[in-house]
């Protein structure tokens, strides 16, 4: 997954996160949304990223967007995100399941956030696990 994370990243500006967890958490949206803030997915400078929260207790994700990623996509296409995941996820197909859905971010992000010529990497290509 973190080499799904770093060729989606090599082709855009926008940084992409993932992170897995086995605390039971009564509320997976509002926890992920704790995540994308303490990750520091709000500092990239268009704010362009993206967090997949994989809850494996409650058999569960979220995928969130930052704000710059909202403005182009709407409710659609994360659901579009979520449905491929959801049936990959059904099947055990757990890391099938994220790199795919790493790869269909990181070709939005490529159509909107082509790389520039700093294209610094701005947050860790890491799997986090909590």
């Amino acid at each position: 997954m973190v080499d799904a994370i770093r060729a989606a990243e090599t082709q855009t500006s926008g940084e992409i996160r993932v992170v897995i967890t086995s605390r039971l958490v009564l509320r997976p949206e509002i926890h992920a949304r704790r995540l994308f803030a303490k990750l520091g997915m709000e500092r990239t400078r268009r704010r362009n990223g993206a967090l997949i929260v994989l809850f494996i207790r409650r058999r569960r994700f979220v995928v969130l967007g930052d704000s710059g990623f909202d403005e182009i996509v709407g409710p659609d296409y994360w659901q579009e995100i979520a449905a491929k995941l959801s049936a990959l996820l059904q099947d055990g197909r757990k890391v099938e399941a994220l790199t795919s859905a790493i790869r269909k971010i990181g070709e939005t992000m490529a159509a909107h956030w082509p790389p520039d010529a700093s294209n610094p990497d701005e947050l860790p290509n890491v799997i986090h696990r909590e």
